[in-house]
Parts: structure tokens; C-alpha cells; sequence
């Protein structure tokens, strides 16, 4: 029994399987044939669609102009430019520029007593003359037109360009329809898609408009904010732009006073010079003075004095102390270049090189600016100022001298020559080679006072303050000069021999001096003048000299002495003593007078 069940029931599972299987396919072959069906419909309807709508497309037309990328990007260019210009426009004024020129002055620098250590090669540069003579750069000067040499400030303003903003025109998209020939419900029905994008096209079209006008808006409100701004830029521009003109007028014309001023003073100098005129030629001396191209070493002090009769240029200069203050030598070792000081032969070579050096520089540049031979005779003096080992006090000494004549220097080659050597070739005076400050006696020395002895003073014993010495009897000018003589010897140990009084016998005093250096035999003889004292005078008193055989001639004036007696008293044993130097050896002894060679040209005109 329940094997017959078990067989009854798996028959009916097998029924119901088969049944499930068959209603499955049925099933399936059902939904296929549904498909099909539906499927073969839809594409019915779509051709028949697709051949309505290109029955009617003839009567539709879609236009959508092709510029709205363009505008786009148009848009977005102005926008960035905008954006650009926006952050970049800055109106702020400044000053126009201009360069400011200070004038160059070529007159003489300061004075000034500093100097540095020597070199001993600094020795050529000593005698190495200037490129550009004074002559030169005087030219120069004199040829300049003082007018500023750079040019005016000019007001640069930016230019104000407001912001460009073309007009813009897009057409609409629109769909062209043929109602003559096609329902309205036939439009809505096809041509669907054209309708959604030619509405698409709109509406991008209008949003592209609408940011384009908000730019142009904001450009326009840009542009008249800018314009205000600008106004304001330029007129600050304009008043920063007068200031500096102003000033710039301001300095060209303090360039041009001071030029100006300069070239006045280099011609009035330079005219002065030519005419002899004192003040003047001392002026265009310090000027050159004031411009030669010396080594740090060598003090920049002078003092100068100028005879308008004679024309006689005394300078006096300051030179360095190269005893106290040796000069010294460079020598190159491993480490590189070195200062040494020099060895005691080196010492005895250079140093007594030095000053005739400074000295034969100094003429020939004085020489050499003198075009016009003004100058007859040249003095040139140099001192030294040290502390005296000795006594700690500071002490100015002269260590050289030299009287020269314009056409000594004509033939000189200053880069060739031996200084020490042309030095002495030109009677200098110095102390030779001895290593040592050896003061000597200048051969002719500045005059300190106004050389016609105006001011009332008072005189000898039996003189009074009125008496003129220049216009006394020649006889007591004489016999006081003799008594002079006698105070001023007589403190040395020296015997004073006066000698009858007697007009221009040629000797009025005799001095014996017992010094074994500076003593001997002296001839004195006095010269109450008015006028010049010439080289006849000066040669007649070295006659007497060499006839008495005397070791010196001292010839004393109450006036002043030529060219061509100094000259020829540089080279004989004769001491020139002006009414100046006279007036300065009286009052050492305690005695004042006056001296005024016009009034006594007229008092002995009128005997």
C-alpha cells in the first residue's frame, strides 16, 4: 500500500512539473509574441510619424544664429580686461624727475698745513707738471656760457582711455512655420524638439545679454569714477610738476651765479695779471697755486707778494719736515707690498732731493702760466714747521730759497733732470746734502707791510714822529744808518767803524765781526731814494767789496730794489735791505718812524 502511494504521488509531481514547463513556455512564447507585436506597432507608428514629418518639414524651418559662443566669449574677455584694468588703474601724482648738477669750482682748493707720510717715489710725481696748465683751464673757464647743462623737468601725465564697450546683437532663435499649409497642432506634434531647442537658444541667448548689460553698467559708472579721479591726478601732477620746475630754476640759477661768479673772478684775476695790478696777481697765483696736482705729502700752505713796480713775485710755501719725519719706501715682499723706512745711504741720496724739488716745481708752473713774462723776477721760500727737539716749541725754519728769471726755466725738462743738481745750478740756497733742518736766510723775503710806510711813527733821538726818513738830509740818513748798524752789531762781540760822513763815497760803515762762521768784514752803505733802486747801485757796492776785501756788502734803501738788482745780487755777496726791511731793524731797537717816498718826491722836488 505504501508503495503504490509513494509511486501515485511522484506520477502527479511529474504531471505537475510537465504542466509548469509547458505553461512556462506557452508563457514565453506569448510574451515574445506580445513583443513582437508591440514592437512592430511602435515602429509603425514611428514611420509613419517620420514620414508625416518629412511630409510637413518643408513647411517648418528652425533658424538659430551660430553667435552665441562668440558672445560668450567676447563677454569673458571684456569682464577679464575689465577685472585687469580695475586692479592695475591707480592715480597717484608724482613729482617729475630731473637731475640736480652741482657746479664744479676749478679755483684753488683751501689751505691746509695736513699732510701725509712720504713716499720717496712720490719725488716724480713732485716733478711731474700738470696735464692742464691753469693757462689752459683758465681758457676754459673764461669760454663757458654758465648756462645749466641738463635739461627741465617735464610733466609726465598718464593718459586717461575709459573703457570701450561695443554694442552687442544677438538675433533670436525662431521656428518659421508655414500655417498655410500645416496645422498648429500639427507644429506641436512634430516638431517638438525644434520648439524645446529654438526656446533653449532663448534663454541662453537673454542670460548672456543680461551679464553683458550688468558689465557695460558697471564699465559706465567705472569709466565716470576714473574720469573724477583722473581730473584730480592731473592737476596734483601739474602743481607737483611747477614746484619742481621752480625748484629746478632755482638751482640752474645758482649754478649759473656761482659759474658766473667763478668766470668773474678767473677774468678780473686774469686782467689784474696783465696789468701788474698787486691784488689781483696775487689772486690769479693762488689760483694756480690752488690747482697743482701734488702728492698728499706736501702741506698746501703759501703766502705770496707781488712788487707792481718791479715786478717782483715773492712765494712763500710750506714743506714737508723730512728730518723729523723721514719719507719712506715700499718694498714688496711675499705678503705683498710694505713700507720701510729708508737706510741711512738712501737717506743722504733722497732726502736733500726733496725741497729743491718742490721748489723747482713750484717756478716752473708759476713760469709756465706767465704768458705774458709779467713776472721779472721769481722768489720762491720754503719753510719748515716742526717741534724743536731741543725746546719742544714749535718752530718754523727756512730750509730753501731760490730767485729765478723766467728765461732761466725756458730750457728745463722737470721730468729728466736732477733736482738736488738744476737746484744748485740755479744758486739756490738750501742745506745741500746734510741730512738736518739747517735754517737759512731767504734771499729775498715777503714784505709784511704796506711799502709806503704811511702811519706816522716815531724816530731816533733827535727825530719826532712828522720827520719823513725818505725826505731827511742825505747826510743824517747816513750817520743813522751808521748808528743802526753799530746797535745791531755791536750786541755780537763786533767792532763798528764809522767813517766820515760823505755823499756816496761808497762805504759809510765798516763792521768787524769776530764770528769764525758768519763773521768778517763788512761795507755798509746807505741809499736815501725815492724812487728805484737800480742794478748800478748794487754793482758799484760789490766794487767796493771786493776793493776793501770785505766778506759782505750790505746796501740799505729808503725805497725798493729792481728786478735786475736782485738778479744780479743773487750771485755776489751783497745783502739788499728795503725801506720795509729798514723800518723793521730800527723798531727791533726799540725806534718808530715813518717812511712815505711820494711826499719826499715832492718836498725834494721843491728845493
Amino acid at each position: 500500500m505504501p508503495e503504490e502511494l509513494v509511486i501515485v504521488l511522484a506520477i502527479i509531481v511529474a504531471a505537475l512539473w510537465v504542466v509548469i514547463k509547458i505553461f512556462g513556455a506557452v508563457s514565453k512564447g506569448l510574451q515574445e509574441l506580445s513583443k513582437e507585436l508591440h514592437e512592430g506597432r511602435a515602429k509603425y507608428r514611428d514611420n509613419a510619424f517620420q514620414k508625416k514629418r518629412a511630409k510637413l518639414a518643408c513647411y517648418v524651418k528652425a533658424v538659430r544664429p551660430d553667435d552665441l559662443a562668440r558672445a560668450e566669449r567676447t563677454t569673458s574677455k571684456l569682464q577679464s580686461e575689465f577685472e585687469r584694468l580695475r586692479s592695475e588703474t591707480v592715480w597717484i601724482a608724482k613729482p617729475p624727475t630731473w637731475e640736480k648738477k652741482r657746479f664744479q669750482r676749478q679755483l684753488s682748493s683751501p689751505q691746509t698745513e695736513f699732510c701725509s707720510e712720504m713716499n720717496i717715489e712720490e719725488i716724480d710725481a713732485v716733478l711731474c707738471p700738470n696735464e692742464v696748465s691753469w693757462f689752459d683751464k683758465e681758457s676754459s673757464i673764461l669760454a663757458r656760457d654758465c648756462i645749466y647743462p641738463l635739461a627741465a623737468p617735464v610733466m609726465e601725465c598718464s593718459e586717461f582711455r575709459e573703457q570701450f564697450v561695443p554694442s552687442l546683437e544677438l538675433d533670436e532663435a525662431t521656428l518659421e512655420v508655414d500655417r498655410t499649409a500645416i496645422r498648429e497642432k500639427y507644429i506641436n506634434r512634430f516638431f517638438n524638439q525644434e520648439l524645446l531647442e529654438v526656446e533653449q537658444y532663448n534663454q541662453r541667448r537673454v542670460a548672456i545679454l543680461a551679464r553683458y548689460s550688468d558689465l557695460n553698467n558697471q564699465i559706465h559708472a567705472w569709466n565716470a569714477d576714473q574720469r573724477m579721479l583722473w581730473n584730480r591726478y592731473v592737476q596734483d601732477s601739474k602743481r607737483m610738476a611747477q614746484e619742481e620746475l621752480d625748484n629746478y630754476r632755482l638751482h640752474a640759477r645758482e649754478y649759473s651765479d656761482e659759474c658766473n661768479k667763478e668766470k668773474g673772478t678767473v677774468s678780473a684775476a686774469l686782467q689784474g695779471f696783465i696789468e701788474g695790478k698787486k691784488e689781483l696777481t696775487i689772486a690769479r697765483i693762488q689760483c694756480i697755486l690752488g690747482t697743482l696736482t701734488m702728492p698728499w705729502s706736501i702741506p698746501r700752505l703759501w703766502e705770496i707778494d707781488f712788487d707792481e713796480e718791479q715786478h717782483i713775485l715773492i712765494v712763500e710755501i710750506a714743506l714737508p719736515d723730512v728730518v723729523h719725519r723721514p719719507p719712506i719706501k715700499t718694498v714688496l715682499l711675499k705678503s705683498g707690498p710694505a713700507a720701510k723706512p729708508l737706510n741711512q745711504t738712501e737717506r743722504k741720496e733722497f732726502i736733500p732731493k726733496v725741497h729743491p724739488a718742490i721748489l723747482l716745481r713750484i717756478a716752473y708752473e708759476l713760469f709756465r702760466n706767465d704768458t705774458s713774462k709779467l713776472v721779472k723776477l721769481l722768489v720762491v721760500n720754503g719753510w719748515v714747521s716742526f717741534d724743536d727737539p731741543t725746546s719742544g716749541v714749535k718752530t718754523k725754519a727756512y730750509t730753501a730759497s731760490l730767485m729765478v728769471e723766467h728765461h732761466q726755466f725756458a730750457s728745463l725738462n722737470l721730468k729728466k733732470l736732477d733736482p738736488l743738481a738744476a737746484f744748485q745750478s740755479l744758486n739756490g740756497k738750501s742745506a745741500g746734502r746734510i741730512i738736518d733742518i739747517i735754517p737759512i736766510e731767504p734771499v729775498l723775503n715777503l714784505k709784511r707791510s704796506d711799502s709806503r710806510f704811511v702811519e706816522a711813527k716815531e724816530v731816533l733821538n733827535t727825530l719826532d714822529g712828522s720827520t719823513n726818513l725818505a725826505a731827511m738830509d742825505w747826510q743824517d740818513f747816513e750817520h743813522l744808518i751808521r748808528e743802526l748798524f753799530e746797535k745791531e752789531f755791536s750786541g755780537r762781540g763786533a767792532e763798528v767803524k764809522i767813517t766820515q760822513a760823505s755823499r756816496d763815497r761808497g762805504v759809510d760803515a765798516m763792521v768787524f765781526d769776530p764770528d769764525p762762521i758768519h763773521g768778517g768784514k763788512y761795507v755798509i752803505q746807505a741809499k736815501r731814494y725815492t724812487n728805484t733802486v737800480d742794478v748800478s747801485a748794487v754793482r758799484d757796492l760789490c766794487a767796493v767789496v771786493r776793493k776793501e776785501g770785505a766778506s759782505r756788502g750790505i746796501l740799505v734803501s729808503t725805497s725798493t730794489y729792481g728786478a735786475d738788482a736782485y738778479a744780479f745780487a743773487n750771485n755776489e755777496p751783497v745783502t739788499l735791505l728795503t725801506g720795509a726791511e729798514l723800518l723793521g731793524l730800527l723798531k727791533k731797537h726799540g725806534y718808530q718812524f715813518r717812511i712815505n717816498l711820494s711826499e719826499a718826491r715832492r718836498l725834494l722836488s721843491g728845493l
